[in-house]
């Protein structure tokens, strides 16, 4: 298994999540915790690039909805980049795809939420 990677970068205002690895029961709640500030601010403004996931659980789409529905409670954005195709199976399986707002890249998920490219 390959340890999931968690990088954070803010770029006016937005957060940019990038998961690397595999986001499973053990790192859910790694990730939970790691979103949990950035939900709690005004109107939060979350991406979250899942580019170079390589596998997602149904504890990792449980912090994901959760995230989504704090950040939409809060008049907040909430978007994911660029799912690899196995987690873009997983969203489409389950129905998510239609839940989440999905980018195809940095650029059209930055133009969206306000940032130049």
């Amino acid at each position: 298994m390959a340890e999931l990677q968690i990088d954070v970068r803010d770029e006016n205002g937005v957060a940019t999540i990038l998961l690397r690895g595999e986001l499973d029961a053990y790192d859910a709640p790694r990730l939970r915790a790691i979103m949990d500030p950035l939900i709690k601010v005004a109107q939060p403004a979350i991406l979250v690039d899942l580019t170079a996931l390589d596998y997602l659980d149904s504890a990792g789409l449980g912090v994901l909805v959760a995230a989504l529905k704090q950040v939409t409670d809060r008049d907040g954005q909430f978007g994911v980049i660029s799912p690899s195709p196995i987690v873009a199976r997983v969203l489409q399986v389950t129905g998510l795809c239609k839940l989440f707002t999905v980018f195809d890249d940095t650029a059209q998920a930055q133009a969206r939420f306000g940032l130049a490219a």
